[in-house]
């Protein structure tokens, strides 16, 4: 007896190769798309986070030296010298633009006759481009380290003026003046990189305000 089959093996479902080839292709151009963006995105967030640092901390500096200024008796626009640590008024007839400010806080003890004798110096240190501070009691200029910094990664070494109601540079001392702070900064772009070479991008921004006295005495 014989007997004939009629049973057909079932065809097995599966992917040809150059299905393989196009699926594979597709994954390493999504794998491709998506490494570009997170670095894109990553140069983005440094460059942000950079400018965002620096200009936060120079804004909560300006913003104390503006209440300083507002609450003080006197101000002073003049110029600090680091190395000699000596400060020197600006003479009448000569533009009030220097690189210090001098504040003197409103507390009884700064008052001697019709003058000030103690307050705080906010001066320009142009070897480390950075704004420090350095006391000065009975109008005596304290050992000053250097080490205070107040804002950091400036250029402009005049960073303050004394200016008019209509912002002119005044060349006389007015207890109705008005202080201007301008500050220009020069940082790295990518600080969190390592050190900056040669061929370093730098970014350039500046900060400006003005504050004048409530109640000057001086």
């Amino acid at each position: 007896m014989k007997f004939h089959s009629n049973i057909h093996r079932a065809r097995v479902a599966g992917f040809t190769l150059v299905e393989i080839y196009i699926v594979s292709a597709i994954l390493v151009i999504l794998v491709l798309a998506i490494t570009a963006t997170q670095f894109f995105a990553a140069r983005v967030y440094t460059l942000s986070a950079t400018k965002l640092t620096s200009t936060a901390v120079g804004r909560k500096a300006m913003n104390d030296l503006r209440d300083a200024i507002r609450s003080a008796v006197g101000v002073q626009v003049g110029t600090y010298n680091p190395t000699a640590n000596t400060y020197s008024i600006i003479s009448n007839g000569l533009p009030q633009i220097g690189n210090a400010l001098v504040i003197y806080p409103n507390v009884p003890t700064n008052n001697s006759g019709n003058s000030l004798n103690s307050g705080t110096i906010y001066f320009m240190n142009q070897q480390s481009s950075n704004i420090c501070t350095v006391s000065y009691i009975n109008n005596v200029v304290q050992t000053a380290t250097l080490t205070n910094n107040v804002i950091v990664y400036l250029t402009n070494y005049y960073a303050f003026d004394a200016e008019d109601a209509f912002t002119n540079v005044l060349t006389t001392y007015s207890k109705s003046r008005v202080i201007h702070i301008k500050l220009q900064f020069c940082q790295w772009e990518f600080p969190l990189a390592g050190v900056a070479g040669q061929n370093a991008l730098y970014d350039y921004y500046q900060l400006q305000t003005r504050a004048t006295m409530r109640m000057p005495t001086y």
